[in-house]
């Protein structure tokens, strides 16, 4: 499953945009405050918080700390819009099917929509760019607005949730099939979908704690704070043997012989590097290094089928090493049938990734 399309309204430095995805890698390019950052954020935001009653805004992929943080502007009367439209692949097909809504193919569109202010919601609901429903929270009543006029029983805040629709009465056939397609939705997109941030460089200065059990089992988190962690859990797992073998393979254009992680303390970890023969610790490495290892880490634990937003592919590098990583990005997202969507301000040249300009937000 994958994303085809995104639209994105005054989120952060985008007052309108929207960009087409294909499968495979693709590069959002664009000067320094071009809005690329935001768009991938507005993304992220809308998939961090799928199944919840509310905006998750500091969540385990995206921390924003204050909703008002995103507003362009900071207008808290503006009207936020995040559209995402994705691809039916089998996964999602296959619980459509479970819930008697049978399509093989095409596509799901989510919208969702809010007044700040106001606390007014707006959410539609597409399939195969036909119009399920349209419902909300506006003027202190909440309503389904299409097909027809009815009563909400509860105020529709759930983000990509079927209990979002849940009528005062018995609804008609396409808001069932509404809330069939938003369930499908939300398991179809389950651990299939990460996001690494710009400010995954950070935490590479301090050690952590670690409690392997709570450890997410296929992400190195939005600022990839769980690298270490994972690299830990694969040295000492046999069954991840050729993961790392894919990690050190992948970090060879940047220079690095072997990569470890120990323990320091009880309950403590930190990354060791391997570079012109001698070792050292990760946060004495190459901007470079400390740049894309997250990336090579979460690719090689990503299933199948996956998308991964890389916000900044191009921290650390020139354009020399971003074609020997893109590269490797590439390569991964052919064998692994990913989607990897990445910023970059540097013009790659790898002649397999979609390149999406953006000018100006």
């Amino acid at each position: 499953m994958m994303i085809i399309e995104a639209c994105v309204g005054n989120f952060k430095a985008i007052k309108s945009a929207c960009m087409e995805f294909s499968k495979g890698l693709n590069v959002v390019l664009g000067p320094p405050s071009s809005g690329k950052s935001s768009i991938l954020e507005a993304i992220t935001l809308i998939m961090q918080s799928r199944g919840e009653d509310a905006l998750i805004i500091e969540g385990r992929l995206l921390m924003i700390h204050d909703i008002v943080d995103v507003l362009r502007n900071m207008d808290t009367s503006s009207k936020v819009t995040v559209s995402l439209k994705f691809s039916i692949d089998d996964q999602v097909s296959s619980f459509l099917k479970d819930t008697g809504v049978n399509v093989n193919s095409g596509s799901i569109t989510y919208s969702y929509s809010f007044i700040h202010s106001l606390g007014n919601v707006e959410q539609e609901v597409w399939l195969n760019d036909n119009l399920l429903v349209a419902f909300g929270r506006v003027n202190d009543k909440n309503l389904i607005f299409k097909p027809e006029p009815l009563d909400l029983c509860i105020t529709p805040y759930h983000v990509m949730h079927e209990d979002a629709l849940e009528t005062c009465s018995d609804p008609p056939d396409s808001v069932k099939v509404a809330k069939a397609v938003l369930f499908s939705l939300r398991q179809g997109l389950r651990d299939r979908f990460f996001f690494i941030g710009e400010n995954r460089l950070a935490w590479w200065k301090r050690t952590f704690e670690t409690t392997v059990d709570l450890l997410p089992d296929y992400s190195v988190g939005g600022d990839a704070q769980y690298t270490v962690h994972q690299l830990s859990r694969m040295l000492t797992v046999p069954s991840y043997r050729e993961q790392v073998k894919e990690i050190l393979s992948g970090m060879k254009s940047l220079n690095v012989e072997d990569i470890t992680a120990g323990f320091i303390a009880p309950n403590r970890l930190m990354g060791f590097i391997k570079a012109k023969g001698s070792w050292g610790v990760l946060y004495n490495a190459g901007l470079g290094v400390r740049s894309i290892l997250p990336l090579i880490v979460q690719l090689v634990l990503a299933p199948k089928g996956s998308t991964i937003i890389i916000d900044g592919v191009d921290i650390g590098l020139n354009e020399e090493s971003l074609d020997n990583i893109l590269g490797v990005v590439s390569n991964y997202a052919e064998t692994k049938n990913l989607q990897v969507i990445a910023s970059s301000r540097l013009r790659p040249r790898v002649s397999n990734a979609r390149i999406i300009e953006l000018t100006e937000a």
